[in-house]
């Protein structure tokens, strides 16, 4: 999904590269024949329990409509005062796993308006409901193995936490959730700990304004921050990350779009004449030009050719999804109604059981609010304000991209990067080739020989499944699988990628296992 010469020879090192050894520590092998609903999470003594946290307690062995046990969590709302007016939701997942006893980890959905309950849902929580599945079912690679994490509904009036917004920039999202994370901090006692930030899609703008924030405070106690990870990110305007790209990555999947000879003539056509085809040829070189190129401007006749090739892939195939572009009819059934277009019920959080568990009063809960911005968002794209500080003072930024993302492409980011100046020098010196390489696991052999019952163990994958290239600070990777979400469509990448913003494994062309059994 990137653009002709540069993208051609990216291709062609992966390609010529390519001619979990672990059990999750929480997750017990079923023996044979014993059905998947009688095996639960040994049971240990709760770590953050005190007077404090006592009244945001989630019953994970009864929690509703998952048949196992989910372990220890804490849900609830806590204010974002005195910025804010009103409060923020969270589910808190502590780890076992050593390694995390003085770490957190944040994850955040964009939208902007999403619940990062979709991320815990549908991607990386200790249990998925995910397209197409009846039932939730545990998740081996939730990333509670490596660290403790809380996903949280910000701003205001997105998710749980109640409305309405008054947010107005992102230097406003980053005063009310920086607010609410000292409360956080003091609630589960964890002054001192290291802080990472994560999340995908619009959170590329939300997460670097907030650990900018975060680190103009110049409080440890409360803001120890570490590093942030933005997968598929929003951090530029939508001429670099969507439009520029679009035509380049279409001529890439010609076969999955399957759109005649004549769409394709004229839509490369008017590539060309907006200007599209030369940004991309002279942005994407190694080292960036001195002089860079300005990026073609969309609003220009004849240029949104991005809503042009979506609209023509529709009529071929009624089913087509931005989110992921191998989707095919039909839609798969989605509990949350995302990011399988079908839709779906939307219920699951709206059930009043549901609720209840998560200590939030009786509301109407909706996947994503599309009104947290009332007059849009008033700040610069992040890459063009906090990003480059924010890889200075922390020299630990990953930027993932999922291949089959037709909203937000790789090239896009890849642009950015070398129009953007951090620690020194502007963009990448070199072309981001590297191989990502994620480990193999015995699931597949384990279910050959009957030794589990639970298919969905093998769904990572394993070897060389992408790019991953670092630089001054900063690694941007590209995940060859994986639609917009990518712990969702590449888990083992995804997994892969937390242990190297936590640093446990050195870099992501490191080979070995995992590092949690």
């Amino acid at each position: 999904m990137l653009v002709l010469a540069p993208f051609i020879s990216l291709v062609a090192a992966v390609v010529a590269l390519q001619s979990p050894h672990r059990k999750a520590s929480s997750l017990r092998t079923p023996a044979k024949g014993l059905h998947k609903r009688e095996v639960s999470i040994a049971q240990t003594e709760p770590q953050y329990l005190s007077n404090k946290t006592e009244k945001f307690v989630v019953n994970g062995t009864h929690f509703p409509q998952v048949p196992f046990d989910i372990g220890e969590s804490y849900a609830g709302l806590l204010e974002n005062t005195p910025h804010g007016n009103s409060s923020l939701f969270f589910w808190f997942f502590p780890s076992t796993n050593p390694a995390a006893s003085k770490e957190i980890t944040i994850w955040l959905n964009g939208g902007p308006g999403c619940s990062s309950l979709d991320g815990l849902l549908q991607e990386n929580g200790p249990f998925l409901w995910q397209s197409g599945t009846y039932e939730p079912v545990r998740n081996p690679y939730s990333w509670t193995n490596l660290t403790n994490i809380v996903y949280i509904d910000q701003p205001a009036d997105t998710g749980f936490s109640p409305g309405p917004s008054t947010v107005q920039n992102e230097v406003d999202v980053a005063n009310q959730f920086n607010d609410f994370w000292v409360h956080f901090i003091e609630t589960f006692s964890m002054q001192g700990y290291k802080v990472y930030i994560t999340g995908e899609s619009y959170a590329g703008q939300y997460i670097p304004y907030i650990a900018d924030g975060m680190l103009n405070r110049n409080d440890t106690t409360h803001f120890n921050l570490k590093g942030i990870q933005i997968n598929d990110p929003s951090i530029n305007d939508d001429d670099v990350l969507i439009y520029a790209p679009a035509v380049a990555a279409l001529n890439h999947y010609t076969s999955v779009f399957s759109l005649n000879e004549t769409f394709m003539e004229e839509i490369n056509h008017r590539a060309d004449e907006c200007g599209y085809t030369k940004f991309l040829d002279e942005a994407l070189t190694y080292p960036p030009p001195k002089n860079f190129p300005k990026v073609p401007k969309s609003s220009k006749p004849g240029c949104y050719v991005w809503d042009d090739i979506v609209s023509a892939a529709t009529y071929v195939n009624p089913c087509f999804n931005m989110y992921h572009l191998t989707d095919f009819c039909p839609f798969l059934w989605d509990e949350m109604g995302f990011p399988s277009l079908a839709g779906g019920p939307n219920n699951y959080f709206n059930q009043s059981a549901v609720q209840a568990a998560l200590n939030v009063p009786p509301t109407n809960y909706g996947v994503c609010n599309g009104n947290i911005f009332a007059h849009g968002d008033g700040s610069l794209p992040s890459a063009l304000d906090p990003l480059p500080r924010v890889i200075e003072r922390t020299n630990n930024v990953l930027i993932g991209h999922g291949w089959y993302d037709f909203l937000l492409f790789a090239n896009g980011t890849l642009a950015t990067i070398q129009n953007m100046t951090w620690n020194g020098a502007q963009g990448f010196q070199k072309p981001p080739t590297e191989p990502l390489f994620v480990p193999y696991t015995d699931a597949l052999d384990r279910i050959a020989n009957f030794e589990t019952s639970t298919p969905w163990t093998a769904d990572a994958g394993g070897g060389i499944l992408g790019t991953a290239h670092t630089e001054r600070g900063l690694t941007f990777t590209s995940v060859y699988n994986s639609g917009h979400e990518i712990p969702q469509y590449a888990p083992g990448a995804a997994y892969r990628h937390l242990e190297f913003l936590l640093g446990r494994i050195e870099n992501l062309q490191q080979r070995g296992s995992f590092t949690t059994l």
